[in-house]
């Protein structure tokens, strides 16, 4: 079973708000000779302060998913809102520190399962609500923004009261889990069972599994055991025109590989409530090093040389909203019109995030 909360992380930056942020006086030293440092530093605004419009849900539709939920799994006071009101990039930051986001949800919404979930997504598409999946919150390129495009409202669906374990097939090394569960939660459970899963994005301590798998995320030991999209075996998706579930299983040839299109769909499709994943012996030992290099193109020809040699780099932050204007570059105009097919299939109303992964190239 999950803990019986997720690992906190700070309203306006990274990290455990129960330890204050400090760095040694060498890495300060460091900082203030190369870039510079501020004589005196500017605190966060207090979380009360932050200036954020009244939620637009209609207590009719707010009553809906209650009835759907539960009282608890609808919130809409201003903490919960500010929260959720922004990932964990550099502006996102800078704005909440600020105390001016560009926006913030109308509700959070806390789905317990995957039934309360799919209704959710039809009550949002009837009511014109848009949807805006929430795993740990720390997307870094605009991919939480509560953007609402041509709906009434927004809500945030959080996905933290789906974190169990399912199902741990040790013979086969998979293990099924819910999409909230966080990967440090299921690192704390497989160490305890001889096994890993070995995916360690540099969010590790907060991310949802759900959330690596939609945004195809990679780690730092990626070159080794593979990204998220490797490990994932089979899935079950909710999207507002129906569910969609794909078996676990190592490899098929049965037409296009749907499982592919899903992972990395960064909720623009629909949610991911279930996972199936590979998981692996755990190590006997492990060593991390640290490479530091003297300048950018130091390090630029050093990568160079490890690719050219067979090596990896492994790292991936996904699309969002901050590099959607490029994805037409990426997969060409054709790409994206079947990537636009597939949206208008499952979800017909245009609930689910909008304005990510799929827009416009800039002019």
């Amino acid at each position: 079973m999950a803990e019986a909360d997720p690992p906190a992380m700070r309203w306006w930056g990274w990290g455990d708000p129960a330890r204050p942020p400090a760095m040694p006086a060498h890495a300060l030293e460091f900082l203030r000779e190369t870039v510079g440092i501020a004589a005196q530093p500017r605190p966060p605004v207090a979380l009360g302060a932050v200036h954020i419009a009244q939620p637009a849900l209609t207590e009719q539709t707010a009553a809906a998913l209650r009835g759907i939920t539960g009282a608890e799994g609808v919130r809409d006071d201003h903490s919960e809102r500010v929260v959720h009101a922004a990932g964990k990039g550099y502006p996102d930051l800078v704005a909440l520190r600020a105390g001016q986001p560009e926006g913030a949800p109308d509700a959070v919404v806390r789905p317990a399962g995957h039934e309360q979930l799919r209704a959710v997504l039809v009550q949002c598409a009837r009511s014109s609500v848009a949807v805006v999946p929430w795993g740990g919150g720390t997307s870094v390129v605009g991919g939480v923004a509560p953007l609402r495009g041509e709906h009434t409202a927004v809500v945030a669906l959080d996905m933290s009261r789906m974190r169990d374990v399912l199902d741990l097939d040790r013979q086969s090394r998979t293990i099924a889990v819910q999409a909230g569960m966080r990967a440090i939660e299921l690192e704390r459970y497989l160490a305890g069972r001889g096994l890993t899963l070995g995916h360690y994005p540099q969010s590790y301590e907060y991310v949802s599994l759900g959330g690596c798998a939609a945004s195809r995320s990679a780690g730092q030991a990626s070159s080794g055991y593979g990204r998220i999209e490797q490990m994932v075996l089979g899935l079950r998706f909710a999207a507002p025109a129906g569910d969609i579930e794909l078996q676990a299983m190592p490899a098929s040839a049965a037409g296009p590989e749907l499982r592919r299109l899903l992972v990395g769909s960064e909720g623009t499709l629909g949610v991911i409530s279930e996972l199936s994943l590979r998981v692996r012996a755990a190590p006997s030992k492990r060593i991390y090093e640290g490479v530091f290099f003297e300048d950018f193109s130091a390090g630029s020809e050093t990568l160079r040389a490890l690719v050219s040699n067979g090596g990896t780099i492994t790292h991936h932050h996904a699309v969002g909203r901050d590099h959607a204007p490029w994805m037409e570059d990426e997969v060409g105009r054709e790409g994206l019109g079947a990537l636009r097919a597939l949206k208008d299939e499952l979800d017909p109303a245009g609930i689910m995030n909008p304005g990510k992964l799929m827009v416009d190239s800039p002019e």
